[in-house]
C-alpha cells in the first residue's frame, strides 16, 4: 500500500543498525533477524500480543532504513544529520562536481488552514511492456511485463498491479496480483483469471497480445512477507481458484530464500482444468520435496480421484488440516486468499484451533461489477482532511467519493487500485458518517477500529477523516 505505515524505530532498532553497519555486511541478516526476536520477546514480556505478520502499520521498519544517531540525544542527533549533509554538499561539490539542488518552497500553513497540496507522480499510471502471453487455462492468462524501457519491474512478493484499461471508450480500473517469485532474473508477471460479466478479465484474456503497453500503477499491497535467508518458519496457506496468485509469488519467494522454511498449501478449484499454475506447483514439489505440501481440493474431481473433495467450507478446511497433520504451535503463520465466502470459511476454522488473528494474513478480491450503487448523501457535504499537522477543507458533490474529491481539490491523498479492493487509500474517520461500497477489502478489525475507504467511501454527513503517513 502506499505511505509509511511502519512501527517506529526504537533504540533497540538504532542500536541494531548501527551493530549492521560496523560489522561485515555478510552479518547483517543475522543482526536483523536478532533484532526481530528481542523486539518479539520484549512484548511477550511486557504484555503486548505479537504483532501481525504482515500488519505494515506495526511492522519494524527495515533495517537500512533506521538512523544510528536516534541513540543519541535529538540535539546532538540534529546537528551531526545538519554535518553529515555538508559533508555531502561538499563531497558532490568539489570531488564529483554535482551542484545540490534547489531549494523548494513548500506551503506554510498554521494548523486549520485550508491549504491544496501537489500530487505526487508515483500516483500517475505508466506503460509496462508486455514480453510474453501465456494461457495458464482456458479462463486464465499470465501477462509477463517490464518496465517501459525493458528494465524489471521491482516488487515484493504478494503485491499487486493496478492496471488501467480503456473499453469502448470508458477508463477503467482494476487490481491483479503479480504471481512470479520476488528474485532477480525471474520474469515478472501478472495473472488474471475471466470471471463472469467481468469486463477488464474478459478483455485482457481475449485480447492482450505480446508487443502491447499495459498501464499501470503500483506495485501495491501489504499482502506480502519479508524473505529472510535466516528464518525457520512453517507458513500455511489457504487458497481458492485466483486466490493463487499473490500466495504463489509470496509461496516460491519463500521456498528458495527462506532454505530453513517449509510451505503446506492447501488449493480449492472447481475441477482439475481449473488449477492455475498446476504444472508449476507440480514441479516445485518435485524440487522442494520434504518442504512443499500441496493439497488439492476439488469440488468437480475427475474420475479415480483421491485428495480432497468439495467447497472449501469450514468442515473441509478441518478436515484437510487434520489430514495433512497440521498442529498449531502458536508459531505456524497463515495466508488465506481466495472467494469471500471460503475466506470467511477459513478464518472460523482457524479460529476454533485456537489461532490468534494477528497470525492469519488475508487477501480479498472483489469484483467491481458485484460492488453496490452509489452511496452518500444527497446534497452536498464539507469532508475535513487532516494530513501532517494541517486540516483542508473539502466540498463532496453528490455521488463522488472523499477521494475524487479530495483529488480534484489538489490535496495529495494515499490511494491505488480507487475501487475498494486494495487499502491503499485507508484513512481513520474521526467525526461524521461515511457509507462506503461493499464488498470492499477492509477487515473487520479495521471497521471496529475507525478506517475507511475514500475510493469507495461517501459522506453522508459533515466528517473529519485523519491521513496517516507524511
Amino acid at each position: 500500500m502506499e505511505g509509511s505505515r511502519r512501527r517506529r524505530a526504537g533504540r533497540l532498532d538504532a542500536a541494531a543498525a548501527l551493530a549492521a553497519r560496523a560489522l561485515p555486511t555478510a552479518l547483517t541478516p543475522w543482526i536483523d533477524q536478532a533484532r526481530l526476536d528481542a523486539t518479539m520477546i520484549l512484548d511477550r514480556a511486557t504484555g503486548k500480543p505479537p504483532q501481525p505478520l504482515l500488519n505494515e502499520m506495526e511492522a519494524p521498519a527495515p533495517l537500512g532504513e533506521v538512523d544510528p544517531l536516534s541513540l543519541l540525544p535529538r540535539a546532538i542527533a540534529d546537528k551531526l544529520r545538519t554535518a553529515q549533509r555538508d559533508v555531502r554538499i561538499l563531497r558532490d561539490r568539489l570531488i564529483l562536481g554535482k551542484n545540490p539542488p534547489p531549494v523548494i518552497e513548500r506551503p506554510r500553513a498554521t494548523a486549520g488552514a485550508v491549504v491544496s497540496l501537489p500530487r505526487k507522480a508515483p500516483h500517475m499510471a505508466r506503460p509496462l511492456k508486455v514480453v510474453k502471453v501465456v494461457h495458464e487455462t482456458k479462463d486464465a492468462v499470465s501477462i509477463y511485463v517490464t518496465e517501459a524501457d525493458g528494465s524489471p519491474l521491482e516488487f515484493r512478493p504478494g503485491q499487486f498491479l493496478s492496471v488501467d484499461v480503456t473499453i469502448d471508450g470508458e477508463r477503467l480500473r482494476r487490481a491483479y496480483s503479480l504471481a512470479s517469485a520476488c528474485l532477480p532474473e525471474v520474469p515478472v508477471h501478472v495473472t488474471v483469471k475471466r470471471i463472469e460479466g467481468g469486463r477488464v478479465s474478459n478483455h485482457l484474456n481475449d485480447t492482450i497480445r505480446e508487443g502491447d503497453e499495459l498501464e499501470v500503477l503500483g506495485p501495491s499491497g501489504n499482502f506480502t512477507i519479508e524473505p529472510r535467508q535466516v528464518n525457520e518458519r512453517h507458513l500455511v496457506m489457504l487458497a481458492g481458484g485466483s486466490g493463487i496468485t499473490p500466495i504463489m509469488s509470496i509461496l516460491e519467494t519463500a521456498l528458495r530464500v527462506e532454505r530453513g522454511s517449509r510451505v503446506t498449501l492447501i488449493y480449492g478449484n472447481r475441477g482439475w482444468d481449473d488449477v492455475i499454475f498446476r504444472d508449476r506447483l507440480a514441479a516445485l514439489c518435485d524440487e522442494f520435496a520434504g518442504r512443499l505440501v500441496l493439497d488439492h481440493v476439488l469440488e468437480r474431481p475427475p474420475e479415480g480421484w483421491s485428495g480432497g473433495e468439495g467447497l472449501l467450507s469450514g468442515d473441509v478446511l478441518e478436515a484437510r488440516l487434520q489430514a495433512l497433520d497440521i498442529e498449531d504451535d502458536g508459531l505456524v503463520r497463515y495466508f488465506v486468499c481466495g472467494p469471500t465466502p471460503m475466506m470467511e470459511a477459513a478464518h472460523e476454522a482457524l479460529r476454533q484451533r485456537g489461532v490468534d488473528a494477528n497470525r492469519i494474513a488475508e487477501e480479498r478480491f472483489n469484483s467491481h461489477e458485484a460492488h453496490s450503487g452509489d452511496a452518500g448523501s444527497d446534497k452536498t457535504e464539507l469532508v475535513v482532511v487532516s494530513k501532517a499537522g494541517h486540516e483542508h477543507g473539502v466540498q463532496v458533490e453528490p455521488g463522488q467519493t472523499i477521494l475524487e474529491a479530495a483529488l480534484a481539490a489538489g490535496i495529495d491523498m494515499p490511494f491505488s487500485c480507487a475501487m475498494g479492493g486494495c487499502g491503499s487509500c485507508r484513512v481513520r474517520r474521526a467525526g461524521g458518517d461515511i457509507q462506503m461500497e461493499e464488498p470492499n477489502c477492509l477487515s473487520r478489525a479495521e471497521r471496529e477500529q475507525g478506517y475507511v475507504l475514500t475510493c469507495v467511501g461517501r459522506p453522508l454527513t459533515q466528517v473529519k477523516i485523519n491521513v496517516e503517513g507524511p
